[in-house]
Parts: structure tokens; C-alpha cells; sequence
């Protein structure tokens, strides 16, 4: 294993590759760590298709003569400085939400309040990649980092400045993250999910908190309505902490007067040079609180304040957040991504508020994810909605009994709720028996176009089931 090689050689090796399919004679492999398996563990399938040079990390024990080796300390280091020299630039200006509920609106509202004030903005996230006016479709929430590190230099080259980008709880303890010089990091939240992978709360935690450690942030945005605020607040020593809070006057950000109607929340938005009355197009109180903490992610930079709390008033709901689904003479459909327990409370509690009458709620349980969570999911929906429609979510390749005796373990006999397997059966005749100042909430794939059945995904939309539903009933 040779210690001495030099990659700075651009005229030799013309990219670099973590996929070991990808390599060639001309690109430089570089054996990361994984979860399921390691980079070093596919030096056979990167010799047979010809690469000649391989970084790996000092703590393995490998030797080849089929292919130079170079041992270094930390190869992911390594490819992102690599990456910074040799293949491009990263936006100006970019923002890093995490949090367990949020992180999609957080990001898409930041996105379009930059664009308003003029910056040309992009998404990294489950909403999609790429410029704001033409996303792709988003495979992860948060990409591999050499994937991640491509797509930030491809929209910088095509001339996107300002970037909000989702950084997941499993980016952050997979070091997929590493290296990108984020300005500012964003926490909204933490409850329960994931922890099928994290193993606890306690390492969910501390895999969030390491968004705020990075050298790069010079700005912190904390959500001081969470119980988490302080435990990630310590990590900020190295940057300037703004807060924010629905109701808290000792937030930096914090409204008051704050009433519901059919259109969105209306409120007088506080923050360091006053007040500003504001009308968000938005339904629910936390979409109060996303929006505080967009506006507060742009405040520094922002010079002229007015014109971006102007921008609130034009934002548009991320797709399958709290998305209306509406005809006249018949109930609103609200299409949500809910899918974890406090997620799902909140968007019911969130509709009682704006409702005039019963609030109705369909959904499942996705399949080969945290089972602890599912008898979690029917006592948030029996509590908060005045009835519910239990169905399914995303198989996977799990049963449909297990996740249906798993949701209801623990449902009192006396409790009232309907039953339907097939979930468009189930939107269709939960929209088909409400009154029409009734609001049905569909939740737990929100923008979503697929069901997974047994690892095939079938084309199944929330939103256009409902509107099916709801044109059959107004007509």
C-alpha cells in the first residue's frame, strides 16, 4: 500500500467515484465507510473494470498489487477537498434545516422567500433538486456526499446562489454532509421516528445536533418551542443563535393576535425591529412557526426586512403539506405528509382550528419502518380527529395484518373508527360520508405518486384520489 501517490494529476484521472460501478481506468476510487458494507469491500469489482488508484482509510488492513493504494486518515476529507479544487463551486449562500417535522416546508418556504428578494434558489430535499422553477425528482432526502457536493456545483454553474437543503438525521451520522460550507443551520423539532435505525432518542439527538458543530455555520436557528432547543443550542458556541416560537416573547421571532380562517393564520409578526402584520396563505399553527423560521434563517443577510416579510404573504404550500383539495358544496380534502405521531397530532389539532365542523382523518402505517410508533399513530388520530379511517400506507414487504394488529394494539373495545384495507376505498368513502363544512385529512404519504406493495410501486396519488372523491360528491 503506497502512502506517497499524488492525485493531483487532472490530466490523468478525470473524476472521482464513491460508486464502484462507476470507476474506469480515469477516475480515482475512494473507499468509503457504509452501513451495510464499505467502499474497500468492492476493490475486486473496481480492478476488473481497470481503475488503477484507490483511496481507503489507515485503519484497514489491505494489500493489493493490482491496484495503487493510498491510505489516508479520512478519504471523505479527501474527496470533498478534492471536489473543491479541481470540479467547481458551491452556491454563495446556502442554508441546512434538520429536524424531524418541518424540514420540507422550512426549506421550500426559505427557497421561495430568497427568490422573492431576488437570488436565484435551489432545493436539495425531498421536494426535488435542483433550481426552484425546475426540480428533479429527489431520490433521498439527503444525497450521498459526493453526489451532494455535484448537484450544489452543477446548480452553482448554472448560476443558482442561494440553496436550502434538507439534512436528514442519517446524512448527519453518515457523514454525507461533511464538507459543504453551509452558512446557516436551521432545527425545528424532534419526537419520535427513525429510531429503527438510531436505536434511541438519545442518538437521534445527539445525530441532529451535529448540523450545528460544523466549522462552517456562522448562524444558528433554533426552534425555542421544542424541548430540544438547549440541548442543540450547546453546539452553537461557534455561531450566532437566533430563536424562534409561536408564542414565546422571549424568541427573537414570535407572533401575536394569531387567528384561523379558510384561507390561512393571520398575525403580527414580531422580531428585532418591531412588528409587521402578516396574512400567510398557509393552514396550521406549525406552518406559523415554519414560516418564523425561514424568515429568521434570511433575516441577517436580508437588507431590506419589509420586502422579505412581504414575501410571507406570497408563499405557496410545499406539495403534500397541508395541500387544500377543495370544490364548492363539498368538504375540504387536506393532503399530509404525516407520518409519525406528534406529526399527525399536529396537523389534526392544526384543522380543528380552522374548521367548522368535524375534523376527519384517513391513514396507515408504513411498512418495515419503527413498529413502536404505529399503536402511537391511532391514539394521536383517535384523540384529535372526531372520526377515523384506518387503512394502509406503504406495505413494503411487510404484512398488512402485522402493521394493522400493531396500529391497533391497545385500542380501547368502546373505541369508534371505520376500517377500510384498500386505501382508495378508503379517501373515496371518507370524503363520500362528510358534510361539506367538513375537513377530511389524508394522511401519511402527502406527495407521495406511488404505493409500495411487496417492493413494487404502484402509481397511487393522495391528491388526485381526492379530488376524484370530492368532484363525485359535488356533483
Amino acid at each position: 500500500m503506497s502512502a506517497h501517490a499524488t492525485i493531483d494529476a487532472p490530466q490523468v484521472y478525470t473524476h472521482l467515484e464513491t460508486d464502484s460501478r462507476k470507476v474506469d481506468p480515469y477516475g480515482i476510487f475512494f473507499a468509503l465507510p457504509g452501513v451495510s458494507s464499505h467502499g474497500w469491500d468492492y476493490l475486486d469489482d473496481v480492478v476488473a473494470l481497470g481503475c488503477r488508484l484507490a483511496i481507503v482509510p489507515m485503519n484497514i488492513s489491505v494489500q493489493r498489487d493490482d491496484i495503487e493504494l493510498i491510505a489516508v486518515q479520512d478519504p471523505a476529507a479527501l474527496l470533498v477537498a478534492c471536489l473543491h479544487r479541481y470540479f467547481g463551486h458551491m452556491p454563495a449562500h446556502m442554508v441546512a434545516v434538520t429536524g424531524t417535522n418541518g424540514k420540507s416546508s422550512i426549506c421550500y418556504y426559505i427557497a421561495q422567500l430568497a427568490s422573492n428578494l431576488g437570488c436565484k434558489s435551489g432545493l436539495v430535499g425531498t421536494f426535488g433538486v435542483g433550481p426552484l422553477s425546475s426540480l428533479k425528482e429527489a431520490t433521498q432526502t439527503t444525497p450521498d456526499i459526493l453526489s451532494l457536493h455535484q448537484t450544489l456545483m452543477k446548480m452553482s454553474a448554472s448560476g443558482v446562489d442561494f440553496v436550502a437543503f434538507e439534512a436528514s438525521s442519517h446524512a448527519l451520522d453518515q457523514g454525507r454532509i461533511e464538507g459543504v460550507p453551509f452558512q446557516t443551520a436551521v432545527f425545528s423539532n424532534l419526537s419520535r421516528d427513525h429510531l429503527d435505525y438510531h436505536g434511541g432518542m438519545e442518538n437521534y439527538a445527539h445525530a441532529k445536533r451535529r448540523l450545528f458543530a460544523f466549522d462552517s455555520v456562522k448562524q444558528s436557528v433554533i426552534c425555542l418551542d421544542d424541548d430540544y432547543a438547549d440541548f442543540m443550542a450547546a453546539a452553537c458556541s461557534q455561531s450566532e443563535r437566533l430563536y424562534y416560537s409561536v408564542f414565546n416573547t422571549s424568541a427573537d421571532f414570535f407572533v401575536k393576535d394569531l387567528s384561523f380562517d379558510a384561507s390561512g393564520c393571520r398575525f403580527m409578526l414580531c422580531h428585532p425591529g418591531g412588528g409587521t402584520p402578516v396574512c400567510l396563505p398557509l393552514l396550521g399553527q406549525f406552518n406559523v412557526q415554519n414560516a418564523l423560521a425561514a424568515v429568521a434563517s434570511l433575516w441577517q443577510d436580508t437588507v431590506d426586512k419589509q420586502a422579505l416579510i412581504d414575501g410571507l404573504s406570497l408563499l405557496q404550500g410545499a406539495p403534500g403539506r397541508m395541500e387544500k383539495v377543495q370544490r364548492p358544496n363539498a368538504p375540504l380534502a387536506v393532503i399530509d405528509y404525516a407520518h409519525t405521531p406528534d406529526a399527525l397530532a399536529l396537523a389534526l389539532q392544526a384543522l380543528k382550528a380552522h374548521s367548522k365542523n368535524r375534523v376527519i382523518c384517513v391513514f396507515g402505517c408504513g411498512g418495515d419502518r419503527d413498529r413502536g410508533k404505529r399503536p402511537e399513530m391511532m391514539e394521536a388520530a383517535l384523540k384529535w380527529a372526531d372520526h377515523v379511517w384506518l387503512t394502509s400506507d406503504n406495505p413494503r414487504t411487510e404484512s398488512i395484518e402485522q402493521i394493522f394488529a400493531d396500529t391497533l394494539a391497545g385500542v380501547k373495545k368502546e373505541a369508534v373508527y371505520s376500517f377500510e384495507v384498500d386505501r382508495r376505498r378508503a379517501i373515496s368513502q371518507a370524503i363520500l360520508s362528510a358534510s361539506p363544512d367538513d375537513i377530511v385529512l389524508i394522511a401519511g404519504k402527502g406527495h407521495e405518486t406511488y404505493q409500495d406493495v411487496q417492493g413494487v410501486k404502484h402509481s397511487f396519488d393522495d391528491k388526485e384520489e381526492a379530488l376524484i372523491a370530492i368532484e363525485a360528491y359535488a356533483n
